[in-house]
Formats: C-alpha cells, structure tokens, sequence
C-alpha cells in the first residue's frame, strides 16, 4: 500500500511538473506577459524542490531505518505528516522497530538467565576454541581450579598435568572420573566433554564437577550399614559364648574340677579361659567397631585452631623427645578460628600426630611439620607432614577405609573416624605419599 502511494505521489508532483513546464514554455512564446512567466517559474521551482525533499526525505528514512537495524539501537522513531504517505511509510517503520526492540529484550532477557544460571550453578564450566582460547570460565570453574583467570586451555597443565591431559584427549560425549591434586589437595572429578560448531567455529565444553565429598560420604554410609549387621551378628553369637562359658569356668572351679585327673583340669581350665578370654576380646573388638557406625553429636562451640596445636604439641612432647623426632610449626595468623566440637576435632588431631610418630619410629633425622593458614575467605587450612618412609598409591588409597590397617595392633578405624568427624564439620581430609618422601594429611574446616 505504502509502495503504491509512494509511486502516485511521484507521478502527480512529475505531472505538476511537466504541466507547469509546459505552461511557462507556451507563455514565453505566445505571450509577452511578464509577471505571468515569473510566477508560473516560481510554481515550477517550488514543485521540483517537493519532489526533491519528497525523494530524500524518503531515502532519508529508510537509511536511518536500515542504519539502526544494523547497529541494533532500536530508539530511533519516525515521523511524517497527519494523513499523508509519509505519516504511514513512518509508522510501518515504528512498527518494524518495536518488534525488533521486543526481540532484543527477550534475548537480554535469555542471556541475563544463561548468564546467572552460568554464575551461580555449581558444575564448573570452561568452553575453550580450536585454538585453544578460553571463551567462558565461570566462578564454579574458577573456585575449583583455583584460578581466577585462564588465558588458553595450555594453563591447566600449570594446575594439574594430569587433568590437562584428559580434557584434551577426551572424545566428545565421553565421560571419565579422574584424580587430580590442586593446591596441595586431591580430589576427585568427573569430568564430561562436549564439542560443537557454532559459527563454523569449533568449540569444546568441558563440565567438572568434585565428586570427591559425595564419595566419601556414600562410602561412610555404606561402611556403616555393613559395620551395623556385623555387630548385630557377631554379638548374637559371642554374647552366649562368654556367658557359658563363664559359667563352665566357675562350676568346674567349684566343684567337679576336683574329681579330675590333675592334667586334665590344667587342660580344661586352661581352654575354658582361652576361650573367655578371647570372647571379650571379640566383644570389645565388636563394640569398638560398634562406637565407630554411630554419628556423635558435635558440641559446636568457636575453637583456636592455633591454641588447639600449642596444647596437642605439649602433650605429645616426652613422645616426640623419646623418639628424637624434630617438630616444627608453621602458624600463619593469628584468628585462625573455626566452629567445631573441640573434643572432637583435638582427637583427630592427636590421632593424625600419633600415626606420624610411630612412622618415624627409629628413623635418624625424623621431622614433622605442622602448617595452619587461611586458604580463602571462609577456609582453614592445616597440614600434618613427616619425612618418614610413606606409603605405596595401594596403601593410601585404602588408608581411610574402616578395618583396614597397616600396624600389627591397629584397630583400622583411626583414620575413618577422622574422616567421619571432619565431615561433620563440613570438612575435608586428604592425604598424599609416596615410598621414602613421607607422608601429608591436609584437613580444611
């Protein structure tokens, strides 16, 4: 319609034009009139100046259309005189314009969704090109690698070689949990890989996520449910045993003991108390065993981490000076404080020291660290470390799971119940070691 007017407006103002051309032509050769020419002159004028401004006022608008679609500014509007052509050509621009501008909020719209749901989700995401340019990281990705910025995908070798490797060599679609040891922790990762084209620009996107604390937890869980039927089991058969044979033990010491040949009473009684004997000593291996499927109740009141290791230390002094064993403390600030159940968390604490003494035993230089920092705004970091002879990647690999031991008296619940009441806290336990370099536990609260 607009198309139409616009083609009829041009040929009345062309044949006002030619009409008036005509007229002046015939004046000026038929006539000698004067004024007449002159004015019929200035009629032409005029009319080939509306055509002009008609044109261009046109074009005008249709540039500055055009013009603010390719700068995506949609604030332009347009206006035209009432009930003519250029009054409808400019609102069929407005119209243009306001759907363009409703397109251009629901996309900022989407983006300030993606945008959020990118910063606050907690899968840790990093989207790199073929080149190896990082094009996204966000906070989850930055807070689990430890680093704030990441200029090519090359920079997670400096993280962990380890990881670096698996995000490049990963086909897309391909999944794979991996161990990886960022700033003096080991954690476990699943790492998922995706490629895509966008553009005709080939993109990878690599999904991280630690599973290591769900792990964990799913293993406590799972130990305790198993610890919980053996001691139901286990008691259910030794509770007779002991009583019986309690009550063997006392009737033959009372009165048929003594009608038996004297070797023979020897024998029974002695086979009656070995039998006793280690019956409670099953009772107490089951309910220590017991002690450990149950969740205590935490006590939660504000601990000094640094007073907490002054007094630890002390108590462990003579042990530390029989063994010959040099300790040195790394304390780095002042307020190092945490929320904990303070008998707790000093029983782990002693527990992590004792294991390293008795691993330097009769070693000639033995060492060992302790280290307590920040490690963030909320975080606590604190490190146990001996130089005695450390363990294989089998050892420290199971070195957390309840029964298991490396001592000959070990109970093999030391560590696991570590781990159980660092959990509690909201915490984390690792431990690192290799053969002849020792061994390092890190705790963080």
């Amino acid at each position: 319609m607009n198309l139409k007017n616009f083609r009829f407006n041009i040929i009345i103002r062309v044949m006002i034009i030619s009409a008036l051309a005509l007229i002046l032509a015939f004046v000026l050769v038929k006539t000698k009139w004067l004024f007449t020419p002159l004015v019929i002159g200035i009629l032409l004028v005029s009319a080939v100046i509306n055509l002009i401004y008609y044109v261009e006022k046109t074009n005008s608008d249709l540039t500055q259309f055009l013009i603010s679609i390719k700068q995506g500014s949609f604030t332009n509007s347009f206006k035209g005189s009432k009930g003519s052509n250029q009054e409808r050509l400019s609102q069929a621009f407005n119209e243009v314009i306001e759907e363009f501008q409703k397109i251009r909020i629901e996309k900022e719209s989407q983006y300030q969704y993606l945008r959020t749901l990118n910063e606050n989700i907690g899968i840790s995401i990093i989207s790199y090109s073929d080149e190896g340019q990082v094009e996204l990281m966000n906070p989850s990705a930055k807070n689990l690698l430890k680093k704030p910025y990441l200029k090519n995908i090359r920079d997670v070798e400096a993280v962990d070689p380890n990881l670096y490797h698996a995000i490049t060599t990963l086909h897309s679609g391909e999944r794979r949990v991996i161990n990886a040891f960022i700033k003096d922790e080991i954690i476990q990762l699943s790492l998922h890989i995706k490629d895509f084209i966008l553009q005709n620009k080939s993109f990878r996107i690599v999904l991280l996520q630690n599973i290591h604390i769900e792990l964990e937890q799913k293993e406590v869980e799972a130990w305790q449910k198993l610890i919980s039927v053996l001691t139901h089991e286990i008691m259910n058969s030794v509770t007779p045993i002991v009583s019986l044979s309690t009550a063997i033990n006392q009737m033959l010491n009372n009165k048929e003991l003594s009608q038996l040949p004297v070797d023979d009473q020897k024998d029974i009684i002695t086979s009656i108390q070995t039998i006793e004997n280690r019956s409670k000593g099953l009772l107490k291996f089951v309910n220590a065993y017991k002690d450990f499927s149950k969740t205590p109740e935490l006590k939660i009141i504000d601990v000094d981490i640094s007073g907490m290791i002054e007094r630890i230390t002390s108590l462990l002094k003579p042990d530390l000076e029989k063994s010959s064993i040099k300790l040195k403390l790394d304390i780095k600030g002042s307020e190092l404080k945490v929320k904990a159940d303070h008998e707790l968390l000093e029983q782990v604490l002693i527990n992590l020291l004792k294991n390293a003494i008795e691993a330097l035993d009769g070693s000639q230089k033995g060492e060992i660290r302790i280290s307590a920092r920040r490690a963030g705004a909320r975080k606590i970091a604190l490190t146990i470390e001996d130089n005695g002879p450390g363990m294989t990647k089998e050892t420290i690999d199971r070195i957390f799971i309840p029964f298991y031991t490396t001592k000959k008296k070990g109970t093999g619940i030391g560590l696991s119940f570590a781990r159980q009441i660092m959990k509690l806290h909201n915490g984390s336990i690792t431990a690192q070691s290799e053969p002849e370099k020792g061994t390092m536990f890190h705790l963080e609260f």
